[in-house]
């Protein structure tokens, strides 16, 4: 698989258009379809939900493929294969960035947050907690504690 951040802003941003570039195999069933529509269906069933190493979380396919190969027969094999340029919107946080979500649970190992019904179950365990915070037993929540009267200090 060869991969291509395809991203021209000067920013970054959590989601992101890539261009991907793959071997595609459509099997004898599908053989009876325009090749566009088998293709575009195997990469659907592929690459959603897939992690790519230094890429992401592809969320979807976008668009059309950009370009398909001829299709290659190999020994053996009834199914068709083709060289394939597509896009996928992928999910790639930088690091520090701040995403908003709810709080799910709360316990004194830390918290699960729903990130905007993306991600659901996302684990921040408690040495990850800004500091300084501390888990209320009371509350079953965690507290942040800054203390304010340092800056008064600095006038």
């Amino acid at each position: 698989d060869n991969h291509k951040n395809n991203n021209n802003n000067n920013f970054q941003t959590m989601f992101v258009l890539t261009l991907l570039s793959d071997t595609i195999r459509i099997p004898p069933p599908l053989l009876s379809q325009p090749t566009l529509t088998s293709i575009q269906s195997q990469i659907e069933k592929r690459y959603p939900n897939k992690i790519i190493i230094d890429v992401g979380l592809v969320i979807c396919p976008y668009g059309p493929p950009l370009k398909i190969g001829d299709g290659i027969l190999a020994p053996g094999d009834g199914g068709a294969h083709h060289q394939v340029i597509f896009q996928c919107l992928v999910f790639r946080p930088f690091v520090e960035e701040v995403l908003v979500g709810t709080v799910t649970e709360s316990h004194e190992e830390g918290i699960v947050v729903s990130v905007g019904g993306f991600f659901d179950h996302v684990f921040i365990p408690a040495h990850w907690m800004l500091n300084p915070s501390r888990f209320d037993e009371g509350l079953g929540l965690w507290v942040w504690t800054p203390n304010y009267d340092d800056d008064d200090d600095d006038e």
